[in-house]
């Protein structure tokens, strides 16, 4: 009887102890959320550093929980392996060509794998599918660049308090901004660029108008080009004016050679021009017409006033004047 008792107990105490384990192992594991009952898949990612990654972490794809981290192992020196258990249900909603970053749930909760999906064609994931991660900027690496960020904003913040503290001291600028004419002559200035952009609309309308024009066949510049009656009386003008010009440059070229034989004293002109005695000589001779023309007038004054000639010379006069008077009529 006593022998039977202990078998009970014994029988009843490891079944205790066994539900004990199994709670435990449960416990774990559902501590480190691994999917006891529902089924899954394996993925491997290959990661540079794992920024505090540990098993058991949460896996996300857009969002939602889809698995946990399995293991961490070190491949080589610079490549880490992350193994992955992904649930079967989420398998055609994952491509072969999604990547993985680890990131951080919140500012300062756990480390989280993301599986983010890639542009392109591909197939849903499968039993020992590798994904590769992205390029990705740790925690460290952002704090760096806020402490230069804040350097530099303090240098700049130091570079404007100096600004503001030059401007302040300086009468110039102030006397400057006080000046009433300055103000002036700045509202002038943009009513004369103002003037000038008018300006310019209109001389750029006017050529859009005047290239319309052309481009229509009106005005006299399309009529030289297509009317061809026109366009034969343009070019005769042309040849003309051409011809013109070719006698102008003949006869200049004959009064230069003309000019060049006077000046070498040939001809007559030259024999003139050149020739000292005969050069006197016409002087002399033009002075005595004009001493014989003045003699000439004398004599006639003389004649005017003589009383046998003067009855004659008074009714010259007054029908020179009754001449007149009717061609004034």
């Amino acid at each position: 009887m006593k022998r039977k008792k202990k078998i009970e107990h014994t029988k009843l105490g490891a079944l205790v102890i066994a539900g004990v384990l199994f709670l435990v192992f449960a416990l774990y594991m559902i501590g480190k959320n691994q999917n006891i009952f529902g089924t899954s898949i394996t993925l491997l990612t290959v990661v540079e550093n794992v920024n505090g990654l540990v098993p058991g972490n949460n896996v996300r794809f857009q969002g939602m929980d889809v698995g946990t981290v399995k293991s961490i192992d070190m491949a080589n020196d610079s490549t880490i392996e992350v193994s992955l258990l992904i649930k079967r249900k989420m398998q055609e909603h994952i491509k072969k060509n999604a990547a993985t970053i680890i990131s951080t749930d919140g500012l300062m909760g756990n480390k989280i794998l993301h599986i983010v999906p890639q542009d392109g064609e591909a197939g849903p994931i499968e039993e020992g599918d590798v994904l590769f991660a992205m390029e990705q900027v740790g925690t460290e690496d952002m704090l760096k660049k806020l402490d230069m960020s804040g350097d530099y904003l303090q240098k700049t913040l130091v570079n404007l308090a100096d600004i503001t503290n030059k401007l302040n001291k300086s009468q110039a600028i102030w006397s400057l901004l006080r000046d009433t004419m300055l103000v002036e002559n700045i509202n002038l200035a943009v009513d004369e660029f103002r003037l000038a952009g008018r300006k310019a609309t209109e001389m750029a309308q006017a050529g859009n108008r005047l290239l319309r024009t052309l481009e229509e066949g009106e005005g006299l510049v399309d009529q030289v080009f297509t009317d061809t009656v026109l366009s034969a009386n343009f070019s005769k003008s042309i040849d003309q004016i051409l011809k013109t010009g070719e006698e102008a440059e003949r006869v200049l070229l004959e009064a230069r050679t003309i000019l060049n034989e006077i000046q070498e004293g040939k001809g007559a002109a030259g024999a003139l021009l050149n020739d000292t005695l005969v050069r006197e000589s016409l002087l002399n001779t033009i002075q005595n017409i004009e001493s014989s023309t003045e003699s000439f007038n004398q004599n006639m004054e003389a004649l005017k006033h003589n009383f046998l000639l003067r009855g004659y010379f008074k009714r010259l006069e007054k029908r020179k004047a009754k001449e007149l008077e009717e061609l004034e009529k």
